[in-house]
């Protein structure tokens, strides 16, 4: 009898301990509820890159992406609903032709591609900033950065998809920064402005710059040491501070800047570092701070060791990757999370590290695996909600563990900083990245058959929801969206 007490106190210990470790990951790594992925575009020509800004109540969203259309620019819709319906699409005004042929756009520029495209919304003027890079001037000797503002108020959704949802909508286009290329996308003979971010301070308080616009981006040459600069603006990009140069000199190629504000006002930036554009061998994430509003920079700090970096095609596909890494803020704690892409234990996984100290960006945690998998995982984007849940949204191959080559899309949300995740599976149909291709133009089968699935997707956080974009398999190479609700 003593012996069956001893038994059944046992296993109540360790049921009840059970229970508190179960109570501890629920609380500590949140999961949401998925909604029904929604084709945005829904038409035969591709798109991808996705950027994606929101309305702090949720309601309002704007979304661009590469369009591959006879625009061949930025395409572009947005929702007044949460993201329960989309407008039928169109494009953003940066380029030359509309997507009808011998049609003007509203806005006809100078070049014939834009790309790139990077959304926010400003709390401050309650419109979208939209910024993309814009190429191929009839000298093929010049490269934008160029942003306007959109206006969902004054916005025609019934608009001919030539129009961009009317003129009215769009303030004129202005040139944050000015370089050369010869007219494609590959910069090695001149200055090309690569892979641009944007965030925006919603703070009020002391330290903060209410509504400012930060934009980073790589100084890209192809070939020899590439420079993270950013520019900053006060009034909806009509004027820009900049651009100013973060990255030490003696760094040789970085990529792909990363701009976030902290609860205190403090903005980081965050790339990819590299001996070359190449290299594959020592890639570090990188990180650096500025505590006056983005006007002066600090010394650079390596947030974390790459020890594999994916680069080149995935296995099973004929899509390039490369490597990934992004952050974002903690604006509940005020730490830093920061991920990135490594194939050191096998396939391709995404591993995150924080800050130890708020503020601090010299010391950082043991990177751990978001979600452990022997399947492909790239494309990692990330956001935060004011609660302090962090959210990170990537493609993730664990839907096919036999044939690792279709793609499910997931969203991993922590609230330790990245210590623990919960998991909501956004598409759980997976697609083939190769299925589709992407064609530079309507009526120009040279440029057709490409095996490009862009080099990242989307999401953006209130404590509400996650809302995500992504590119997947619809009519074509198609833009798609969904959202994770959170419990209160």
């Amino acid at each position: 009898m003593m012996q069956r007490k001893l038994l059944i106190a046992t296993l109540l210990a360790i049921l009840v301990a059970a229970a508190l470790v179960v109570g501890a990951a629920a609380i500590g790594a949140p999961s949401g509820t998925a909604s029904t992925p929604l084709n945005v575009t829904n038409d035969v020509y591709a798109n991808n890159e996705e950027s994606l800004g929101m309305s702090p109540n949720g309601e309002w969203l704007a979304g661009a992406w590469n369009d591959w259309e006879y625009n061949d620019g930025c395409g572009f819709s947005y929702s007044t609903d949460g993201g329960d319906h989309w407008a039928p699409e169109t494009f953003a005004p940066f380029t030359s032709f509309s997507n009808t042929p011998g049609v003007e756009p509203i806005f006809p520029t100078q070049f014939a591609v834009a790309g790139d495209p990077s959304v926010i919304f400003n709390p401050r003027s309650n419109k979208f900033d939209v910024i993309c890079q814009a190429f191929g001037t009839k000298s093929g000797n010049q490269i934008q950065l160029l942003s306007t503002t959109f206006d969902p108020n004054r916005a025609d959704p019934n608009a001919d998809v030539n129009l961009s949802y009317g003129a009215a909508a769009w303030t004129p286009q202005v040139a944050i920064a000015t370089g050369k290329s010869g007219g494609s996308q590959k910069g090695s003979n001149g200055q090309f402005p690569d892979h641009e971010a944007v965030t925006v301070d919603t703070g009020t308080g002391s330290g903060h710059h209410f509504g400012r616009l930060f934009v980073a981006w790589a100084e890209f040459s192809g070939l020899d040491r590439s420079p993270i600069d950013v520019a900053y603006s006060d009034d909806d990009g009509a004027n820009w501070a900049g651009p100013i140069r973060i990255s030490d000199n003696g760094n040789q190629f970085d990529q792909d800047a990363i701009p976030r504000v902290g609860p205190d006002g403090t903005v980081y930036v965050s790339w990819i570092n590299g001996p070359n554009e190449k290299s594959l061998k020592n890639n570090v994430a990188m990180i650096d701070k500025s505590t006056d509003g983005g006007a002066t920079w600090g010394t650079d700090q390596i947030a974390a060791h790459v020890v594999s970096p994916i680069g080149g095609v995935l296995p099973n596909s004929n899509y390039r990757v490369f490597e990934d890494v992004h952050s974002t803020v903690d604006q509940a704690s005020g730490r830093v999370v920061l991920t990135y892409t490594d194939q050191k234990s096998g396939a391709s996984n995404i591993y995150a590290t924080h800050n130890l100290v708020a503020g601090d960006i010299t010391q950082w945690s043991t990177p751990v695996a978001v979600k452990a998998s022997g399947q492909e995982q790239f494309f990692p984007w990330m956001s935060s909600a004011p609660n302090g849940r962090v959210d990170l949204v990537f493609y993730d191959r664990s839907c096919d563990p036999t044939g690792d080559k279709l793609n499910c899309v997931t969203l991993a949300s922590s609230a330790d900083d990245g210590a623990t995740w919960g998991y909501t599976t956004l598409l759980s149909a997976p697609f083939d990245g190769d299925l589709h291709h992407a064609c530079l133009a309507p009526g120009d089968p040279e440029a057709c058959g490409r095996n490009f699935l862009g080099d990242y997707i989307a999401v953006a956080s209130t404590d509400a929801k996650a809302q995500a974009l992504w590119t997947g398999n619809g009519s074509g190479m198609d833009v798609f969206s969904a959202r994770a609700t959170f419990s209160p």
